[in-house]
């Protein structure tokens, strides 16, 4: 959508990123089939043309680790998305799968927020943040209608400061991969 593209401009000029998930893998990491499921419990395609753009457009995105020198993405997950399911038992396993392999690539870090943590101050709602070589950085703020992004300083201060608290909740990088192992074999096995 229009309100989304300075997002995925940002996205394609970030030296870094940045990015808390509470509901969902983050769409930099999705799979097809785990994005097609989202796209169609949102309703956000009218047609299987339609859908088919959706789910091309998103995994263009992706394109960006494929660059000579890519961004770094650093993204931190609640444990519920692992365990919740979008899509099948099968797209769940070859999701978190993908999530493994991608997170022992050097410039991608995957960290999970186990669920006994209980509260903590990122439950307020996702967001991503991009941070470039000569310019300020930029949030994306995520809402049930429509995302926001901003280059205000002092926003983008405060939602870096919280990234820092969520990951601080979250599990070492070693730990987090265990945990994706884990819940894949126990819970998305078929």
């Amino acid at each position: 959508p229009s309100w989304f593209t300075q997002w995925v401009e940002a996205e394609r000029r970030a030296s870094t990123l940045r990015t808390w998930q509470p509901l969902l893998v983050p769409g930099l990491l999705q799979t097809p089939d785990y994005a097609r499921a989202l796209f169609l419990a949102w309703q956000g395609a009218d047609s299987d043309d339609q859908l088919d753009q959706l789910v091309s457009a998103l995994i263009e995105r992706q394109s960006i680790f494929q660059r000579p020198d890519p961004p770094s993405l650093w993204a931190v997950l609640d444990e519920g998305v692992l365990r919740r399911c979008i899509g099948s038992p099968k797209v769940m396993h070859d999701q978190l799968m993908y999530l493994l392999a991608v997170s022992d690539r050097s410039k991608i870090r995957v960290q999970v927020v186990p669920t006994g943590v209980g509260a903590h101050v990122g439950l307020l709602g996702a967001f991503s943040m991009a941070t470039f070589e000569n310019a300020p950085g930029i949030v994306y703020l995520e809402s049930p209608d429509q995302g926001q992004t901003t280059e205000r300083p002092a926003t983008v201060a405060k939602i870096s400061e919280i990234f820092d608290m969520v990951r601080a909740e979250a599990l070492p990088r070693g730990a987090s991969r265990d945990l994706i192992r884990k819940v894949t074999e126990e819970q998305w096995t078929t």
